[in-house]
């Protein structure tokens, strides 16, 4: 009897928590990608990235340098004298270095800026946030990071990159 008690009161409670959790109107959204799609972002990424032209095009070159440094090892490595083999290692252990310092840095400028950006835009996504509460009538929004699955539906992350443009 004892039993049956605890399965009842098991049953009941679930179905209330399943009767309160459908009245609530939940929400997930990625911040973080609402931000990135909008038109103030991209226009600032291009604006970084132009900026950071020169970083980038050293990049590539001391790729293109490092790689035809490995080419020539590759190709003429039977060929090559022992000073000209230390000469090419050396080159090329000071090119590895450059090149990984060089985009280390850009990007740790890329973060930087970006986070420039989002600090910027943090009280508008609020305010954003606050109006599709508002204006949806919604309980809880979770953030996209926080679950598992979420039906499409429920996610209003491109929403808020609506009102995000609009607000710009």
């Amino acid at each position: 009897m004892r039993k049956l008690m605890t399965v009842v009161a098991v049953v009941a409670a679930l179905s209330m928590a399943q009767a309160a959790a459908a009245q609530l109107k939940i929400a997930v959204v990625d911040v973080n990608e609402a931000i990135g799609q909008t038109r103030e972002a991209q226009d600032f990424l291009r604006r970084v990235q132009e900026e950071l032209r020169g970083d980038q095009e050293t990049i590539r070159n001391l790729t293109a340098e490092r790689s035809r440094i490995e080419e020539r090892v590759e190709r003429d490595g039977d060929v090559l004298s022992e000073q000209e083999r230390i000469r090419l290692s050396e080159d090329y252990e000071r090119l590895t270095a450059d090149l990984q310092f060089r985009a280390e840095s850009y990007q740790k400028t890329l973060q930087r800026r970006r986070n420039e950006l989002f600090r910027q835009m943090g009280p508008r996504v609020q305010a954003a946030l606050d109006d599709l509460v508002q204006r949806e009538g919604y309980d809880m929004i979770v953030p996209g990071g926080a679950v598992i699955y979420v039906n499409p539906q429920h996610d209003i992350t491109r929403k808020l990159t609506e009102r995000l443009d609009e607000r710009s």
